[in-house]
């Protein structure tokens, strides 16, 4: 029989933790700005195109990047590809979740190529965002595994949950 201990998920203090969140659509932001201080982040850097979210990045350590892909005709993953690829920089390893309303496997496939760590549809509950916030800093060494696009698409109780 498994103790109380094993069942217990680990603490996470996010009051330390930077977060950036990159969507143009003001009230989405607001809505996760407010989720994550719910959930103990102090340190949120708001950011309504791709270029303000690069200076986000450029002038502060990073830990965690929320982004709709989608951003006034450019791509976010561009901007994942971008984050990536700046090896000196501190926020390069930043955990990266996409959220997005539209899912098709295509979609989820360039999230991954591009070095996104998951994906959430919209609408989401707010237990799913927690879960998966605390599954990418518990998983940092998942980052390198490929999975096949479909293998990454299961149901929950609001919207579907991608990888």
């Amino acid at each position: 029989m498994a103790s109380s201990a094993e069942s217990v998920p680990p603490a996470f203090n996010f009051s330390r933790a930077s977060v950036v969140i990159i969507d143009n659509n003001s009230l989405c932001m607001e809505l996760l700005t407010n989720i994550l201080r719910g959930f103990g982040f102090r340190n949120s850097h708001r950011c309504a195109t791709l270029a303000s979210g690069t200076d986000a990045v450029k002038s502060n350590a990073i830990d965690l990047v929320l982004i709709d892909p989608h951003q006034h005709g450019e791509l976010g993953f561009d901007f994942v590809r971008w984050l990536r690829s700046e090896k000196r920089s501190p926020s390069s390893q930043a955990s990266v979740i996409i959220i997005t309303a539209h899912t098709p496997v295509r979609l989820i496939s360039a999230a991954r190529q591009c070095g996104a760590d998951y994906v959430i549809a919209k609408p989401f509950s707010i237990t799913t965002l927690l879960d998966r916030i605390l599954w990418v800093a518990q998983s940092e060494q998942r980052r390198g595994e490929l999975m096949a696009p479909t293998d990454l698409v299961s149901s929950s109780g609001s919207g579907v949950e991608l990888w």
